[in-house]
């Protein structure tokens, strides 16, 4: 959600800031969508990013959080998902320039800092935030996805029950539509920030961008604040099957440790959960 930093046109990075009364009036219209906040869509996992403004934001759109603005809004009635906290979600880390204006190159940035360094009656060292490439960003979300991938073929694998031949489980999984060769599909929320969510686009769905999709003043792609974008991500085997048959230790010796998997663009940077708001909604960068 909208930060005070983002009013005050601060690059944030890594850094954090209390989101603004705005900024909250969002999260809320966002938590309103029953496809949004999970009561709808059932998610199988939900993920924030680890920095302040990203988990208070995932907290009121996942009805985590009451709500002083809302009378009818009880304890009881708060939501029981787990939102699990990812230190990989979080935003890239944007070095010296995190804390000062966004109209400050990087070396005008970095500048500003060790003048204020020297000017500091404490004479406490300057600690220079780090600077992340876009390549390790992409190291950590890939890492974060290929997590999920070997958790959700972990748990496709340990539900489907071994039956027996004429068995009542094998007779009763062939009148089921969710037999084992049904596709399982596993929702996952994930609430991240502008710059690693663009990465990630990039490097999973970049060939699959409209060629007109919306971009900031510099030419990035525009990520609106609390705007939903939904990437299909799915597994598949390695070529070194060996021709072994169907069973969930061989299954597992094909998929390995490290899955491999494609990706396919669903819905783009899409705001209209938001409503009237979705024009007022600013990207930020």
């Amino acid at each position: 959600g909208e930060t005070e930093a983002n009013v005050q046109n601060l690059v944030l990075g890594q850094g954090d800031s209390p989101l603004t009364e705005r900024g909250l009036a969002v999260a809320r219209i966002a938590a309103a969508d029953n496809n949004i906040n999970g009561k709808g869509l059932k998610y199988w996992r939900t993920y924030c990013s680890d920095l302040y403004r990203a988990h208070r934001t995932a907290r009121i759109v996942l009805g985590l959080e009451m709500d002083r603005h809302d009378d009818r809004c009880e304890e009881d009635n708060l939501s029981e998902v787990d939102l699990i906290v990812d230190a990989r979600l979080r935003e890239l880390a944007k070095g010296a320039r995190e804390g000062f204006d966004k109209s400050l190159t990087y070396d005008e940035a970095t500048a500003a800092r060790l003048d204020r360094a020297q000017n500091d009656q404490s004479k406490s060292e300057m600690q220079m935030p780090i600077l992340e490439s876009i390549d390790d960003a992409w190291d950590r979300a890939q890492s974060w996805i290929d997590s999920l991938i070997e958790e959700a073929i972990a748990d496709y694998y340990s539900s489907q029950i071994l039956r027996e031949p004429g068995s009542a489980e094998e007779c009763n999984s062939k009148k089921s539509p969710n037999s084992s060769n049904t596709p399982k599909i596993y929702d996952v929320f994930a609430l991240s920030h502008s710059a690693l969510i663009r990465t990630m686009i990039h490097q999973m769905v970049e060939s699959q961008l409209p060629p007109d999709y919306l971009r900031t003043n510099e030419g990035s792609l525009r990520i609106p604040n609390l705007s939903r974008t939904i990437i299909d991500v799915q597994p598949y085997r390695n070529n070194n099957d060996g021709g072994g048959g169907h069973n969930r230790n061989n299954d597992e010796k094909i998929w390995g440790i490290k899955s491999k998997w494609t990706a396919s663009l669903v819905e783009l940077t899409d705001v209209s959960h938001l409503g009237e708001k979705a024009s007022h909604v600013p990207p930020y960068l």
